[in-house]
């Protein structure tokens, strides 16, 4: 059989495919978040059902993400965490049954990890961390002795680590806020120089005041921009947002030229408060203790906007979306003498009784909603571009970040020997609203672009030969439980039971599953394509 039988099988003879459900509706997927006080990480539904938990023996360092092979990066707080709040130590790696694929700890007398974590599409992970600088060092540096608090100053770096082990590393690069100073306090230092002059450098003795244990700047975010090759950074004592380059060696990153934007590892963009950088006064001031600035992505209304969640705006708490200055190249604008762009933001939101002091993020969903964590409340919720709630979420405790999850399915490998042969385990997780539905488990050989059109879902699969024949020996000792109903939770496992087989070389395939409404045969849902290598 070939190809294109493949595909009119599957649009016509076997499933019917329906278009997605439009309007005031939540986006269908789930959401990734856990409390504060606890150690565990959910993945919740639209119905508010926890559909999965990833259990931890250590309380949370506060950041979560899901990579793109679906284990769950999560900062965790070790002993001795100072008494900051975000202090974490390290970050660990699970699958989605909880083993620990990665421990990595950045803690001790120099550096302590906090807050965020971000992965890189080249598997890399990035942190935020404290350094610790001493007061002598910190005045030679120009600090005024006056904002000085105790013996140690705590200022932020950030560093990529590239995995090498169970609980080792590599940082392959990094960036350091203290190799971006000026001040004019001080006239005999190096970085001596008038503040508004240099906005791409960053005031040693602003804001005015001795902060607590001495943490300067209380980086409370970390986000990746693959587009611009950016790191964006919520300062929150500057309540400002920055951009620098990731497309910088270390040592350009220490310097100030060279890299994709031509600026070393100077900031290229600043917004928030222009006191900060002698550009404005107060009464321009825009963020107050903002979190988790985000670059919009490709695919979503919005996409290369920038989106924050002001936190303490006067009068209760904005989530805005605003449009940053950016010639036809992608460099940043900033007239001579004038502010970081814009005035104010082309969305936002608020509500009586919205207000979150601390944490707290904010994301752009696919269908144009947008999913609100205000951590400090304890809610997560979702509003359309009108701002009408159409999802929420309650916990009893704070939580830090709410991400959105699209993806259905989870493998437990991604690679097989054929020699030996072996077994891969799919689990498919669409939530309650799917619970009773049928699902189909299906593989393909011939990539995952442009896959299936279904009438508004994609599935990710190109037909061919393996497509039809994962079709046709569904539920058999080689494909098990790939044809069935979800249970309560919509949940389902299959496996490829794979016996020895000789091959010439590695074939890459992909899995992907379909869920449907039974008596209709109405396709309802569709998967992320799950890689699967089967080596010689």
């Amino acid at each position: 059989m070939r190809h294109p039988i493949a595909a009119s099988l599957l649009a016509s003879s076997l499933l019917v495919f329906a278009p997605r459900t439009a309007g005031q509706a939540p986006a269908p997927g789930l959401r990734l978040f856990g409390p504060m006080n606890g150690n565990a990480t959910w993945l919740v539904d639209v119905n508010g059902s926890i559909v999965h938990t990833w259990p931890s023996t250590l309380p949370p360092g506060l950041g979560v993400r899901l990579r793109d092979d679906g284990s769950l990066l999560r900062t965790i707080r070790t002993t001795g965490a100072p008494a900051i709040g975000g202090a974490g130590g390290g970050v660990q790696r699970l699958a989605l049954n909880g083993t620990v694929l990665w421990d990595f700890r950045y803690d001790g007398s120099a550096h302590w990890s906090h807050h965020d974590v971000e992965t890189l599409p080249n598997g890399n992970i990035l942190l935020v961390a404290w350094e610790n600088k001493t007061a002598a060092q910190a005045v030679e540096a120009g600090r005024n002795p006056a904002l000085l608090q105790g013996g140690t100053m705590r200022v932020d770096h950030v560093i990529e680590v590239r995995p090498t082990g169970p609980a080792t590393g590599v940082i392959v690069w990094e960036w350091h806020i203290f190799d971006h100073l000026i001040q004019d306090f001080d006239p005999t230092k190096a970085n001596f120089g008038p503040v508004g002059s240099h906005p791409e450098l960053v005031d040693f003795n602003y804001p005015a005041t001795a902060a607590g244990a001495m943490d300067w700047n209380h980086v409370n975010s970390l986000h990746y921009d693959p587009i611009h090759d950016w790191i964006v950074l919520s300062a929150h004592h500057q309540n400002e947002i920055w951009v620098i380059d990731h497309g910088t060696t270390t040592a350009e990153a220490a310097g100030h030229s060279g890299g994709r934007w031509g600026k070393g590892g100077d900031l290229l963009y600043r917004w928030g408060n222009p006191a900060a950088y002698r550009r404005g006064s107060a009464s321009a001031q825009q963020l107050f203790g903002q979190h988790s600035p985000v670059v919009l992505p490709p695919g979503r209304p919005g996409a290369g906007n920038f989106m924050v969640f002001n936190n303490n705006y006067p009068g209760g708490s904005r989530v805005w979306e605003f449009v940053p200055p950016l010639d036809p190249s992608g460099n940043f604008v900033l007239a001579p003498g004038a502010a970081y762009g814009p005035s104010g933001p082309v969305w936002s939101y608020s509500a009586p009784g919205f207000n979150s002091m601390n944490i707290s993020s904010c994301r752009r969903l696919p269908n144009g909603n947008t999913l609100i964590c205000s951590g400090a409340q304890g809610r997560v919720f979702e509003v359309t571009a009108a701002g009408q709630q159409v999802w929420s979420y309650t916990l009893g405790a704070n939580v830090f970040h709410a991400h959105y999850v699209d993806r259905l399915l989870w493998a437990d490998t991604s690679a097989l020997t054929g020699s030996t042969g072996g077994t891969a385990t799919f689990d498919l997780i669409a939530g309650s609203p799917s619970a009773g539905r049928g699902y189909l488990v299906l593989a393909s050989a011939a990539g995952t672009i442009p896959g299936i059109d279904l009438n508004g879902f994609v599935l990710p699969l190109n037909p061919d030969d393996l497509l039809l024949f994962t079709i046709a020996t569904a539920n058999t000792p080689l494909l098990t439980r790939t044809l069935g109903t979800l249970n309560s939770l919509g949940r389902a496992s299959a496996a490829l039971n794979l016996p020895p087989i000789l091959l010439g070389a590695p074939l890459p395939v992909h899995f992907a599953s379909a869920v449907f409404d039974v008596p209709t045969s109405t396709v309802t849902a569709t998967s992320v394509a799950v890689p699967l290598t089967i080596n010689p």
